[in-house]
C-alpha cells in the first residue's frame, strides 16, 4: 500500500479585521451562484470558469478550467451564467478588491468564494510596459500578489460584470 505524503494547505489568516468582510457582499436569493461586492457595485460569479454551483451544498462543485489570457477574454464574450450574458474578464484593479489581504493559501473569503485556488487567476489587462507585450497581469491567490505573466500560461478565471 502506497500512503500520500501530499499536505493540503489550510487557510492561515492574522486575525486582524478582514478586507473583504461578508457584509460587503450581498448573495442573489433567487441566483446564488451570484455575488455583488457593495463597495465596488461589481457582480461575481461565486465559482470559477469550469466549476458549477450546487445549491444542495451552496458550494461550487468540480475543477475549475485554466485557460491562456487569449482563451479566457475569448470565452468571456460568450459566457452566461443563470442566464445572464454580459460576464467578462475582470481588469486587474477589480480582481485585487476581492483579494483577503489578511489571509494566505488562499487569499479570498472562502465564505463568498469557496473552493478557491491558492494560485494564479487571469485579469483581462495585459502589460503595457515596453517590451512586455507577450504578457498580462494575473493575481495569485497564495498571498495576494499582482504578478505579470505570460499570456500563454494557463490560470484559472472568475468572471465579473456590471451589477444590475
Amino acid at each position: 500500500m502506497i500512503l500520500s505524503t501530499q499536505a493540503f494547505a489550510v487557510q492561515q489568516c492574522d486575525g486582524s479585521s478582514v478586507t473583504t468582510d461578508d457584509e460587503d457582499f450581498v448573495i442573489s436569493e433567487d441566483e446564488p451562484s451570484i455575488v455583488t461586492h457593495s463597495t465596488t457595485g461589481l457582480s461575481w460569479s461565486r465559482c470559477l470558469v469550469g466549476q458549477v454551483w450546487n445549491n444542495d451544498d451552496e458550494t461550487c462543485d468540480g475543477t475549475g478550467k485554466q485557460l491562456t489570457w487569449q482563451e479566457a477574454l475569448q470565452l468571456s464574450t460568450s459566457y452566461e451564467l443563470e442566464q445572464k450574458t454580459g460576464w467578462r474578464v475582470p481588469n486587474i484593479k477589480e480582481l485585487a478588491s476581492i483579494v483577503e489581504r489578511n489571509c494566505v493559501s488562499p487569499s479570498a473569503n472562502l465564505t463568498i468564494f469557496d473552493n478557491t485556488p491558492a494560485q494564479s487567476f487571469w485579469s483581462s489587462s495585459p502589460n503595457t510596459a515596453a517590451g512586455q507585450s507577450n504578457e498580462a497581469w494575473a493575481v495569485t491567490f497564495s498571498n495576494g500578489r499582482l504578478d505579470s505573466k505570460l499570456k500563454q500560461q494557463d490560470f484559472y478565471v472568475r468572471m465579473v460584470k456590471y451589477a444590475e
